[in-house]
Formats: structure tokens, C-alpha cells, sequence
């Protein structure tokens, strides 16, 4: 039996849009379903912007190992396509010997991924960053900063040269298994049918694979959102580089970036949410103000107003899932779960790990025909 797509990805996000753009190298009809009127409304536009290096991970996991991959190829790519981008470096601090030690393992779990970090002392981090004020620090000199709209846009280009579509406006309401294809209808009952359906929805890919015929509840992980609200700094921007404390259970901790403007943006941090809404709780400022304080005294002299918010999503695992679903007897359907930071320092490395997957299982079923 035929199908009227090879391979069909729900979701354009900047996930999305990077494993399609693989795929339309290698494969013909490649579909990309959004239910947004234009690609990256959600997650991939409400986030840091930045290139991550790979620290914090487990290793052989596959955010360590997408990430570190990742950081290359991105700016790689970011090269060529001359997409604004800035590898200012970063510097992830501590404010006392107790989190120092706490720095001295981070480093050691870099150098497990293969991320070579530089512990510096305060007198090499006040000819760095005058303003910051900390105990240690160590640097990061390969993160960074990148346009992620415009990378987007070149995925957009990269697939619609390679002759796959993108339609936007088309939610997919029912998914189930038919014969040896998987067949999709959308919000208009028009159905369709694809031999691989690529499930990068993002905020709401554990909802989609809930509500895939024949998909048990209990394979779908357990997603928790975790909120982040984000304060723009009012005037000059007090640092060149990223400043990072230490991580939290949920998240990186409230950090100042550099925008490509050269704007300071302050944020995120983190709120366990139930469901999904955008505006910034103004009431956070004073929060912000007292985090940002331990590492630069002088905020008390400024200003600071709510900018933006990016929801993530949370794994137990608390790693990339990336899933094809043979075993459960869903043969052609790839879910892709809890995909945060670092995704998208990673997304060329997730569309080279599904366009593999891909390839392997329709070479796999042509053998069986």
C-alpha cells in the first residue's frame, strides 16, 4: 500500500523545522504541520538565545552528547549563512567556598563531555567583567548568542529548496495506524497518510501521543511545565559576557544574557505551571532585583521591567526522548519528548539522530516487503 507522504513532522518549532530540513535532503514529500499561523510562535521565540557548550549533562546522554556536537555545527552553519550570532563566552559563578567546590565538580563533568572550562580567580574575572562581583568563576568560551529567528527562516528556505511543504493554520485532531502507514486528520477532516509520522510538538507532544489511537497512557513520559519569566535591564548593558550561578534542579538559575542589540535580559526563573500562558507576573521584579544583587550590587541604582516568558518542558529522565514506537506496535511513529535546553544548540544533531532513525526503519520494512 502507498502513503501520500514519506515523512510528515508535526510541529515548527526550531526542532521541528531542523529535523524536516534534514529529512528533505534525503527523502521526498516531506510535510511539516503547524498549528500556528507562522513557525516559532511558541517555545524556539521565548527563550536565552544561546549557544550552550555542553556542561552540565551526564555524559553520554543525549543532551551531552547533541550539545557538544551541536555548539559547532550551529555556529558552523551560522557562518555560512552569515546569521548574527556572538560568541561572547560566559562565565558561571560562585559566591562563596562552598558553591567553589560545587564549581570544581561542574568542571569535572565538562571535562567528562569533553568541554574544557577555565577556573579563574577574582582578579582574573575583574579584568574580564569589572562589574560582577563573585568569590570564582569558570569560563565558558565557547557560548554564545544567535539569531534564532533567522535560523529558522533558513531551515524554512532549506526545506522548501529541497521541495518539502510547510502548512501552517492545521492542527492535527486524530492519529491512528493504517496498515503499514500512519494516517493523519486535521481540524478541516481532511486525512492523509505517511509511512513516518515525526511527532515535534513541543509544549504539546505528550498531549499528541496521548490521543494517538492505540498509544498506552503509561508509555507517554510525564511532562511537568516549568514557567520562566524574563526583566530587561533599562540602559548600557554592565556585561560583555553571560553570567551564570550555578544550576538549580529545574534550571540554569536567573542569569543575565546579551541580546544581539547588546541589551541585558535577566531571566529566566522558575515556576512550576499547570497550563500554558505567556504574561509576565510583574510582581517578580523584587525577586529579580534581590537574585541579581548577590552578583551585581549596583542593579539597586537601576531599572528593571518585565520583558517575556518561554515555558519548558520537564522529563523525569530529565534528558532528551527520542522514540520510535515500533514496540508498542505504532510502527513509522517517532515521538520526540521533554526537548528544553539545550535544544537549540542541539537541533542539528536531533535532525541528524531522527533522519538516521528514519532511514533505518524504511530500510528495515522494505527488506520485510
Amino acid at each position: 500500500m502507498g502513503s501520500d507522504f514519506e515523512c510528515v513532522v508535526i510541529g515548527a518549532g526550531i526542532v521541528g523545522l531542523a529535523v524536516a530540513r534534514r529529512l528533505s535532503f534525503d527523502f521526498k514529500e516531506v510535510l511539516v504541520l503547524e498549528k500556528n499561523k507562522t513557525f516559532g510562535l511558541e517555545n524556539s521565540s521565548r527563550n536565552s538565545g544561546v549557544i550552550h557548550a555542553g556542561i552540565y549533562y551526564k555524559k553520554k546522554s543525549l543532551k551531552s552528547i547533541f550539545c557538544k556536537k551541536g555548539n559547532q555545527t550551529l555556529y558552523k552553519y551560522a557562518c555560512e549563512r552569515r546569521i548574527d550570532h556572538n560568541k561572547c563566552g560566559k562565565l558561571i559563578i560562585a559566591q562563596n567556598e562552598s558553591e567553589n567546590k560545587q564549581l570544581i565538580k561542574l568542571k569535572k563533568n565538562a571535562a567528562k563531555n569533553g568541554v574544557s572550562l577555565e577556573k579563574l580567580n577574582k582578579n582574573q574575572i575583574n579584568m574580564l567583567e569589572p562589574e560582577l562581583k563573585c568569590f570564582s568563576a569558570l569560563h565558558s568560551p565557547t557560548t554564545g548568542i544567535i539569531d534564532i529567528q533567522n535560523v529558522m527562516l533558513n531551515f524554512v528556505t532549506d526545506i522548501e529548496n529541497n521541495n518539502g511543504k510547510i502548512v501552517y493554520n492545521n492542527k492535527i485532531k486524530y492519529l491512528s495506524k493504517h496498515q503499514n502507514t500512519i494516517k493523519f486528520t486535521n481540524d478541516k477532516k481532511t486525512s492523509f497518510t505517511t509511512k513516518i509520522l515525526i511527532n515535534c510538538a513541543g509544549l504539546h507532544s505528550h498531549n499528541l501521543a496521548k490521543s494517538i489511537d492505540g498509544m498506552i497512557q503509561k508509555n507517554v513520559p510525564e511532562v511537568t511545565y516549568v514557567k520562566g519569566n524574563y526583566f530587561k535591564l533599562e540602559g548600557k548593558s554592565p556585561f560583555k559576557k553571560l553570567i551564570y550561578p550555578l544550576p538549580t534542579s529545574y534550571g540554569l538559575g536567573i542569569h543575565s544574557t546579551i541580546n544581539l542589540n547588546n541589551q541585558t535580559i535577566f531571566g529566566p526563573d522558575e515556576e512550576i505551571v499547570k497550563s500554558i500562558d505567556y504574561s509576565v507576573n510583574k510582581n517578580k521584579k523584587e525577586t529579580f532585583i534581590k537574585n541579581i544583587r548577590q552578583f551585581w550590587p549596583d542593579i539597586i541604582n537601576k531599572t528593571i521591567t518585565e520583558d517575556y516568558s518561554g515555558i519548558r518542558t520537564k522529563v523525569r529522565a530529565n534528558d532528551f526522548i527520542i522514540e520510535e514506537c515500533s514496540k508498542y506496535g505504532l510502527c513509522g511513529l517517532i515521538n520526540l519528548f521533554g526537548i528544553e535546553s539545550p535544544g537549540l544548540t542541539s537541533c542539528l544533531q536531533i535532525g541528524e539522530y531522527v533522519n538516521t532513525m528514519c532511514k533505518k526503519y524504511l530500510q528495515k520494512n522494505e527488506t520485510k516487503a
